[in-house]
């Protein structure tokens, strides 16, 4: 093996060890005996049964849930319609600062964003409940859901495929309903995957805008966290690692599936 070729395997084995090692310690100690992350006592798997008898931790869990699907539906349904007119609409008026537009929640500061949120519920007298914390995710997650499905309306405009219907007497509606909504639902299930998952993990934006009685699960863990970690902790993250590397791998899948059932030209 070539000198050069061996330093970038052994660089990139050490890129991947920082970046995966500090989860593999966390695993490993969600199945440790003992109370505090010190030493190694011993194998078992009681922190997961005392995460699940824990009932703040669990409501906290149960409210990140119905927040992530409720946004990420409200979400997918928005950037559905939002891809499908910058796409089919190209002279519609100032689309371009449109499309821009969308990409603002992503380009600033996820801290400004929740300071942002927080001023304007304040000044419109909003309540900070469950349903403005949803409308603060649902404009953190728009952008996602946008830029994945966007692409795929896109490609399906190269075709002309939806002309084509309406050539043979279709209408808009129906070219939609029957050609592009059933060509693009990986891209759709996709985008609404990759919206859940950031919805469920966000911590900045619904530190400032979730009010009384409405713990997420991120904010619940950074509370138990000013008392030291514990195995309880970890085991809580290494759930949600196994969750967050599923929807990821059914989000690759989709997009996959989405690019080899590819249009013939």
């Amino acid at each position: 093996m070539r000198p050069g070729k061996l330093a970038g395997r052994v660089y990139a084995g050490l890129v991947y060890a920082a970046l995966y090692f500090p989860l593999l310690i966390v695993i490993a100690f969600s199945f440790n005996d003992a109370k505090r992350n010190l030493i190694w006592k011993g194998f078992t798997v009681k922190w997961y049964g005392t995460l699940f008898a824990d009932a703040e931790l669990v409501a906290a869990l149960w409210t990140s849930l119905k927040v992530a699907a409720t946004a990420s539906l409200i979400a997918t349904l928005m950037g559905l319609l939002a891809s499908y007119v910058l796409v089919h609409h190209p002279r519609l008026r100032a689309k371009r600062a449109y499309d821009s537009a969308l990409s603002v929640p992503l380009m600033v500061p996820e801290i400004i964003l929740g300071v942002g949120l927080l001023s304007l519920y304040t000044r419109v007298c909003f309540d900070l409940s469950f349903w403005g914390l949803v409308c603060a995710h649902v404009v953190y997650c728009l952008p996602f859901v946008v830029w994945v499905v966007k692409a795929r309306i896109s490609s399906l405009k190269g075709h002309s495929v939806e002309e084509a219907a309406m050539d043979l007497g279709a209408t808009e509606w129906q070219a939609f309903h029957k050609i592009t909504l059933p060509l693009a639902w990986p891209a759709i299930l996709a985008g609404g995957m990759l919206a859940f998952t950031v919805s469920f993990e966000d911590f900045v934006t619904s530190f400032f805008v979730a009010g009384v009685g409405t713990t997420t699960l991120p904010i619940k863990i950074y509370s138990m966290m000013k008392f030291g970690i514990t195995p309880e902790i970890n085991a809580m993250s290494t759930i949600l690692l196994v969750l967050t590397l599923l929807l990821v791998a059914a989000y690759y899948f989709l997009n996959t599936e989405k690019n080899q059932d590819q249009l013939p030209v």
